[in-house]
């Protein structure tokens, strides 16, 4: 159509016809009309482009479950379909359809390995297998007779009584049937070897034993599978378990000692060929060979350990067999324990030869006594003061409870000196001459200052030497043990002898006990005797107490109020812990004064109780003077108890306030927050009206969001309802 033709249809029906749709539309269009059909082609556009993404997201998703499964496939598929195929023999072309020939049973053994392999068996891995083993690994060999290579082998082997399969181990489901696979490609003519795990139970017995076994395999580029039964020989071998017993161990230095070795078969199999070597004697012995099972062995006796050998031949299951070398220890080797190496090679239920190294241990009695001197410890005593203390001015009176004098182990106090006493008996029926007897520490830091040696020229049968000598101990040794050695020299029957004699004793610290700093404080308004205890000793005082009682009467006192009682009645007794040496620990002991007693000194006593490193309760009694002002003035309780009680009262009055000081800036920042965001708002609407006032073209037609419709009805309504 022409300018002109068109010119003439908008003059008479104001109607426009467009190019674009000519051929697709029959009659014009109106302008007004173009804007609507635009309005809603682009429309439809956006809800295509709106679908897209889902289209696109479904497609994704099946293309990942197809590679998803290609994968598992590749991965899992060959395992599943043998998987499947091993839980039960599978259905096959029997192998009488076949023209080749099945692969053919070779040997079978226990062993202890569990990987097929296709390489020859050698006769270490073969295991010796009991009644009532357990878990055992039968390894059965093939050969591949076949003319093609095979693979994907599968074993089902039906086991005799005696026998269970491992439910769950290589997809067995029976308790009768046993499964191994091998899946490595074997070529015609090469042995493979499957593993079978089962239980060997105790009702089983040993010997040769049959089970029904079915292989299903295939061929190399050949579909399908192939079968074969056949009937597996194979035998419970038993276990060879030899010991060795002494039955003499005590042997005699110096002298031939014929030692009996008794060699038992605890196994269910024979040992056969069995030959018993003597590797060596250690401690200076020498051997010969001597006789087994009463019959007469080659030999001859030799200085040193030599490799004497016992033929001995077959040990049955559950026989012994004795052995009868001799031996003779040095005599220098008395009281000693020496051991005999034994070597036994023998063959086991396979025929195969066996070592076995064995240790026996022989004990070698010590030689004749010959000393006839022995110590008896005696009372140590001090040289320096005792447990009792006298300390500040005569206040302070310690004394401690005697305990019972132990002679035996002798005890020492380390720092300070002491008296070390004991005696030395003959116990002999002979009297001893020129005898010299010397003393020794057995450690530095215990030191003999006074005499070391000793000089006797005669000591009758029976008769006792007193020894006495002053010891040191220092503070290092504290609650350890020492020792003391007394070496004797001295002529018996003409012969000289020396003879050393050892004596044992315990280092134990000084404990010493006072009190100071005694006062009575006043702890809501009740009285407390307070003080200190200090140990001026060497060492701890453990589980220490302590307890208020009635003080002695002192009669030399002049004063009357030392003779009366600060207290009415005894205290319970408190604990009070470790007392370490040169450190105060502090007390405090509520008092139960009467009201009219007047003021003055008052002596208290104290009885404090501990114990020692060697838990050795001692119980000391400590008298003591205190000061006693009378009973406090109504008022000053009264002050103390208003300044805590307006302390309390100002604290608890504070504390609600700032507590709504906290809930009224947490309001206020709520409200703040709240505000700013009702102005956002306000200020996007007026941003929607301005854009929607401002036509972009005068023949287009203007339109609104319905979004912001809604909104201005809200508003709208919003505001009718304020109004």
């Amino acid at each position: 159509m022409n300018d002109q033709g068109r010119n003439n249809l908008r003059e008479k029906y104001d109607k426009v016809p467009c190019s674009f749709f000519e051929g697709c539309i029959s009659e014009p269009i109106l302008r007004g009309d173009i804007h609507r059909w635009y309005v809603t082609n682009a429309s439809s556009k956006q809800s295509r482009r709106n679908f897209r993404p889902l289209l696109s997201l479904g497609f994704y998703f099946l293309l990942i479950s197809v590679i998803a499964y290609l994968v598992l496939f590749t991965t899992f598929g060959v395992n599943t379909f043998a998987q499947s195929s091993n839980s039960s023999p599978p259905t096959t072309v029997p192998i009488s359809v076949q023209t080749d020939r099945a692969p053919s049973f070779l040997e079978a053994y226990w062993t202890e390995d569990s990987i097929s392999t296709s390489t020859s068996t050698a006769n270490n891995s073969k295991k010796e297998i009991g009644p009532g083993e357990g878990t055992s690994i039968l390894a059965i060999v093939f050969v591949n007779r076949g003319r093609t290579d095979i693979t994907g082998v599968t074993g089902y082997l039906t086991l005799p009584p005696g026998f269970r399969a491992i439910e769950g181990e290589n997809n067995v489901t029976s308790p009768n049937i046993a499964v191994a696979s091998y899946d490595s490609i074997i070529k015609a003519g090469d042995t493979f070897t499957m593993y079978f795990m089962m239980d060997v139970l105790p009702q089983a017995k040993v010997g040769p034993y049959t089970g029904d076994l079915t292989l299903s395999y295939s061929k190399i580029l050949e579909v399908g599978q192939i079968s074969a039964s056949m009937v597996i020989p194979f035998r419970l071998t038993g276990k060879v378990i030899l010991d060795t017993t002494l039955l003499n161990q005590n042997l005699t230095a110096g002298y031939p000692n014929p030692l009996q070795i008794l060699i038992t078969n605890n196994g269910t199999a024979n040992a056969t060929g069995a030959i018993v070597r003597v590797v060596g004697v250690s401690g200076g012995t020498t051997t010969t060979n001597g006789t087994s099972d009463g019959r007469s062995v080659n030999g001859s006796a030799t200085a040193t350990v030599d490799s004497e050998t016992f033929n001995i031949g077959n040990i049955p299951a559950g026989r012994s067999v004795l052995i009868t070398p001799i031996i003779y220890p040095d005599y220098s080797s008395g009281g000693t324990i020496q051991t005999l190496d034994l070597e036994i090679a023998y063959n086991n239920a396979y025929g195969i030869g066996t070592n076995s190294d064995y240790s026996i241990g022989m004990i070698l009695a010590p030689n004749p006594p010959e000393s006839v001197l022995s110590i008896n410890p005696g009372i140590i005593s001090t040289t320096s003061s005792n447990q009792d203390y006298v300390a500040n001015e005569n206040k302070s009176n310690v004394k401690e409870a005697g305990d019972a004098v132990n002679e035996n182990p002798i005890k020492l106090t380390a720092g300070r000196l002491e008296d070390l006493r004991f005696s030395i008996t003959n116990n002999g029926s002979l009297p001893l001459t020129d005898i010299l007897f010397s003393l020794s520490s057995g450690t530095n830091s215990v030191q003999i200052l006074g005499d070391s040696r000793w000089r006797v020229d005669y000591m009758a049968p029976l008769a006792n030497f007193p020894i006495s000598t002053t010891v040191y101990a220092a503070e290092d040794v504290i609650n350890t043990p020492t020792e003391f050695e007394i070496n004797a020299d001295y002529i018996e029957r003409g012969q000289s002898k020396t003879d050393t004699l050892n004596i044992g004793a315990y280092v134990d610290g000084q404990i010493r006990i006072r009190t100071y700093d005694l006062d009575i404080n006043y702890v809501g308004g009740a009285p407390n005797l307070v003080g200190n205890l200090l140990n001026e000793g060497n060492t701890v005082a453990l589980f220490t107490t302590i307890e208020l009682v009635n003080p002695a009467a002192n009669t030399e006192s002049s004063q009357s109020n030392l003779n009366k009682s600060l207290v009415t009645a005894p205290s319970q007794q408190q604990y009070l812990g470790d007392l370490s040496e040169n450190s105060p620990l502090p007390f405090s002991i509520p008092l139960s004064i009467d009201s009219d007693l007047p003021a003055g000194e008052y002596r208290v006593g104290l009885n404090v109780t501990y114990s020692d490193n060697l838990r050795m309760v001692h119980e000391l009694l400590l008298n003591d003077i205190v000061v006693y002002e009378g009973q406090p003035s109504a008022s000053s309780n009264n002050d103390s108890n208003n300044d805590a009680f307006s302390f309390v009262n100002g604290i608890s009055g504070i504390f609600p306030i700032v507590i709504i000081i906290i809930i009224v800036i947490v309001v206020g920042l709520f409200l703040i927050k709240r505000r700013n965001r009702g102005k956002k708002g306000e200020k996007r609407i007026n941003t929607n009206i301005a854009s929607a006032s401002h036509p972009s073209d005068s023949n287009t037609v203007r339109e609104v969001n319905e979004q912001n419709s809604d909104f201005f009805l809200d508003d709208e309504s919003t505001g009718k309802d304020r109004s």
